[in-house]
């Protein structure tokens, strides 16, 4: 075999090896001003970290047309998809400068910039950590602290409704949703347990568990470690 046919071979699978993944899903949560080039102006979309019937959740603010009737996000490709209220995609918007970029299904071009810190660009499959201004490491994902790498997609929504658990590490279950409420109980690495649901607070999720006697206590999904965000329990046993 020729030299030159050998390069044109290896080009030829290079190609046609599938594209990898450029963000992990968590870089994207967060809210998003939407530049739609239209009359009405700029409106906003917030992009959750939680899921509702099975669908990442999204809303809108102020938007118009398809926009203003949003169900839910997804990842796609390097970027994120759009979806309506039913599941059918939007829009499918891929970074580009530091913004996402995407076309509507009525041709529309739209950019959505990032208003809220989010920071993507780096490579998902081989958790790449970006060096902050004092020289440390920090991960644009939710981290596993077991791994110190990241969180698979499916681990990072809090649960809604009544789920089997694992917990990564310790983990204290108080009296109240507050945090500087009293430990009543705790897990321990790799335990599992039932979550009996999540809601947001102004703490931020807190995770409804119950034992003994019916006793009901509250944990915590994400808690923030050395800068970087943790996922404290896998929503799987």
């Amino acid at each position: 075999m020729s030299i030159r046919y050998g390069l044109a071979v290896l080009a030829s699978l290079l190609l046609a090896a599938p594209a990898f993944p450029q963000n992990h899903p968590s870089a994207f949560i967060g809210s998003w001003e939407v530049e739609t080039g239209s009359l009405a102006g700029n409106c906003r979309i917030e992009l959750l970290g939680t899921a509702f019937a099975g669908k990442l959740m999204a809303r809108s603010m102020m938007c118009m047309g398809p926009l203003g009737f949003l169900g839910g996000w997804a990842p796609s490709g390097n970027g994120v998809a759009l979806l309506d209220p039913v599941g059918r995609t939007v829009g499918n918007f891929e970074p580009s400068r530091r913004e996402l970029v995407g076309r509507l299904a009525d041709g529309s071009i739209i950019t959505m910039k990032p208003t809220s810190g989010q920071r993507f660009g780096g490579r998902w499959g081989d958790d790449r950590r970006h060096t902050d201004r004092d020289g440390g490491a920090q991960a644009d994902c939710y981290l596993r602290e077991d791994t110190d790498r990241c969180a698979d997609p499916a681990d990072i929504p809090p649960p809604r409704d009544r789920l089997l658990v694992r917990s990564i590490g310790p983990l204290n279950v108080r009296s109240q949703e507050d945090m500087s409420s009293p430990v009543v109980t705790q897990t321990v690495a790799g335990q599992c347990f039932t979550v009996y649901g999540c809601r947001d607070t102004r703490w931020g999720p807190r995770c409804e568990v119950r034992w003994g006697n019916n006793q009901v206590g509250y944990t915590i999904k994400y808690y923030e470690r050395r800068g970087n965000n943790y996922i404290a329990f896998l929503n799987r046993c």
